[in-house]
């Protein structure tokens, strides 16, 4: 077992090993630890702590309290892979006036692998205090996104909630029913005070390629199905997807 990381003629083994580390993440693990690193790798403590502090120092990942995080650099050129979709750049307009119209911050998510993750975000402008989400989030089960995308994608549901415990499986369960039946999903389990409602978007041939969603408090932001806001969503949801082809 070498305990130091390889030079010359096995970089390639570097790389391998680097990405053998950014496969460990996931919406449920957003952090890992040396132990963890050593272990997935065949390699020493040490070694393992020099891989990642090499990544760290890359902008790969970032110190995350004992562990490891992804840094800004992997969520920069993820936005970059996923701006290559094309109802990424479609989008833009439309959530502008999503965020001004409800004025709440309008969020655009596309799934990615387990999980969605946003890939645009705009505030409206004519407020003041607004709240903001990071481009290249990504967002865990319990989000409305993530239940607008389960609803339309039966096949991963039971894969994925089955590794979560069962209150909140449950939970996650009836978001997704709801969703199934009203067209849209309401969530605050994630951030005390926030609440996200969430809507798909649907490609030509009728398959989910993103999500839009509104974000605001549980004061500005009612769940309401038929309130002003929700309608606003629907209804930039709708033209967005027509944009797309899609047609009911």
């Amino acid at each position: 077992m070498t305990e130091a990381i390889e030079t010359g003629g096995t970089d390639i083994q570097v790389v391998a090993r680097c990405a053998q580390v950014v496969r460990m993440f996931s919406s449920e693990h957003r952090t890992v630890r040396v132990a963890q690193v050593a272990s997935e790798l065949g390699v020493g403590r040490t070694t393992a702590h020099r891989y990642l502090a090499s990544l760290a120092n890359a902008g790969f990942l970032e110190r995350d309290g004992t562990g490891y995080g992804l840094g800004p650099l992997l969520a920069h050129v993820g936005t970059l892979a996923l701006n290559g979709f094309g109802v990424v750049e479609i989008a833009d307009p439309y959530l502008r006036d999503l965020a001004d119209v409800a004025e709440e911050t309008a969020v655009l998510s596309v799934w990615a692998g387990r999980s969605p993750v946003v890939v645009r975000c705009h505030e409206p402008e004519n407020r003041v205090l607004n709240i903001s989400i990071r481009v290249g989030r990504t967002l865990n089960l319990d989000a409305a996104q993530a239940a607008v995308f389960l609803a339309h994608r039966t096949d991963r549901v039971d894969a994925l909630l089955d590794q979560l415990d069962e209150p909140q499986a449950d939970r996650i369960r009836r978001r997704i029913d709801d969703a199934r039946r009203t067209g849209v999903a309401v969530s605050d389990t994630i951030n005390v005070g926030v609440r996200v409602i969430a809507a798909p978007v649907l490609d030509r041939e009728g398959v989910i390629v993103a999500t839009v969603a509104i974000i605001g408090t549980v004061h500005t932001l009612s769940p309401d199905l038929d309130s002003g806001k929700v309608l606003a969503l629907r209804d930039t949801a709708a033209r967005l997807s027509s944009a797309l082809g899609f047609a009911p």
